[in-house]
């Protein structure tokens, strides 16, 4: 007797497989296995390469994990693909404050402040974005 999965199209196949990908992601992520979320999204990214809640995700994964130019490649192609969302502009935010371009931070934050105005997730790290910059450019402006 033939598997349920030989009977099914290859379309529905590969979304089966994708979403079990993306479950056991999840699960890691809230775990805080965040290697093994990274790269479940990865696999998952593979048969579904458009997906920007994938990279988002996995920007986060790389976030968890100290990775800033990882979380940012991540944030900037979730972001691309999905230009008025303000979770990528979030993510790209973050990214760049790990990476301490907190000008650059600020506009994204501001970005995505200006796509969902009550948000208070970006609201808070647009104000530590700028707080950061303030105390930056005074530790730069002290060493000249």
């Amino acid at each position: 007797m033939p598997t349920v999965m030989f009977l099914l199209g290859p379309m529905l196949k590969r979304e089966i497989v994708t979403s079990g990908l993306i479950s056991r992601g999840s699960n890691s992520l809230k775990n805080k296995d965040y290697v093994v979320a990274a790269k479940l999204y990865s696999k998952a990214m593979v048969l579904d390469p458009d997906d920007a809640v994938l990279f988002s995700d996995r920007s986060l994964c790389w976030l968890q994990l100290g990775d800033g130019k990882k979380a940012l490649l991540d944030a900037n192609r979730c972001r691309k693909m999905r230009p008025h969302w303000p979770k990528a502009c979030h993510r790209q935010g973050e990214a760049l404050m790990l990476l301490k371009d907190y000008e650059g931070a600020s506009e994204r934050f501001w970005d995505g402040l200006k796509l969902d105005p009550v948000d208070t997730d970006i609201e808070d790290a647009l104000r530590e974005a700028m707080k950061s910059l303030k105390t930056s450019r005074s530790r730069s402006m002290r060493a000249n």
